[in-house]
């Protein structure tokens, strides 16, 4: 009996070795930006650049993988099948309420592609006024993405960053006393609160 279930496992074995799985895949970008991907199958692979609404279909043997390298995935986001892959622009935005009660300030993406305008398009800052404002980031928020302009003005005194520390930002006056300012920010659910600590 155990040699028959050998015999068995032995036959399927080699059946399986054979079959070599091939295929056409029709890559189209719906996007609103060209795209570098790398086409990888078959232990090889080429770059592809395919702008809006072109396509183009890629020869595959054994298996395959679309890599997009420009631009960030971050804006993206595919739907795939093994006959059709499909790149789209990303529309599902995270919302952020603002409560900055320091001095209007200027959040950098610093090429994170993380920052959007109202549009849902990437942008490479936003302004947060003093008070209560809206923004949209095309990916979740921790505080280690939350980058500021080194420099503000605080009233009518001027200030330049010259440290940070996990949510902590430095800045010091640029002229007079040389007074340090120093920022918190904090992320709580879709709730950014930005404040000054007396130093």
């Amino acid at each position: 009996m155990k040699k028959l279930v050998l015999i068995a496992l032995i036959a399927i074995l080699f059946a399986g070795c054979g079959k070599k799985e091939k295929g056409i895949v029709t890559i189209e970008n719906k996007s609103s930006y060209p795209i570098e991907f790398e086409f990888a199958q078959n232990y090889e692979s080429k770059m592809i650049i395919l702008q809006p609404n072109d396509s183009i279909d890629c020869v595959w043997e054994r298996y395959f993988h679309c890599i997009i390298k420009k631009p960030s995935t971050n804006i993206l986001k595919k739907q795939e099948t093994k006959e059709k892959i499909l790149i789209l622009n990303n529309d599902k935005l995270y919302s952020y309420t603002v409560q900055n009660g320091v001095c209007n300030l200027t959040m950098l993406d610093n090429n994170q592609f993380l920052l959007a305008l109202p549009t849902n398009s990437p942008t490479d800052s936003i302004t947060l006024n003093k008070g209560q404002s809206n923004i949209k980031t095309f990916r979740s928020l921790s505080v280690q993405n939350v980058i500021f302009d080194k420099n503000i003005t605080i009233g009518t005194d001027q200030y330049l960053q010259f440290k940070r520390d996990g949510n902590l930002f430095y800045y010091k006056k640029t002229s007079g006393d040389y007074s340090i300012a120093i920022i918190k920010v904090e992320i709580s659910g879709n709730n950014i609160i930005i404040f000054k600590i007396n130093s």
